[in-house]
């Protein structure tokens, strides 16, 4: 006697398929939001990074003009000091670079 195979029947995989899915699917939507999260969490970061950049090149740049008008105004003062400053650097630079 030949052992007889019994086969599920149609209803009884399409349920399990099914549930395997709505499962894959939860998974999938909890990974989604993770990744979007993590996205934003990075988003949020680089903005701040971006706006406190931006701050410090503001800063420096009022700093920059700050020291101009200090040296114009000292210039303007001591015009012989400030040229006898600005040979002696040229000199020094001039030194150490032609001993190289």
């Amino acid at each position: 006697m030949q052992p007889t195979t019994t086969y599920p029947d149609s209803s009884a995989i399409r349920s399990n398929a099914e549930a395997v899915g709505d499962r894959a699917h939860g998974g999938i939507d909890r990974l989604t939001s993770t990744a979007h999260q993590a996205v934003e969490r990075a988003t949020s970061a680089a903005a701040t990074a971006a706006d406190s950049l931006g701050a410090k090149g503001r800063e420096l740049l009022e700093t920059r003009d700050e020291w101009l008008d200090t040296t114009r105004v000292y210039v303007r003062e001591h015009p012989f000091t400030a040229l006898g400053v600005a040979l002696a650097a040229g000199y020094l630079l001039s030194r150490i670079l032609s001993s190289r």
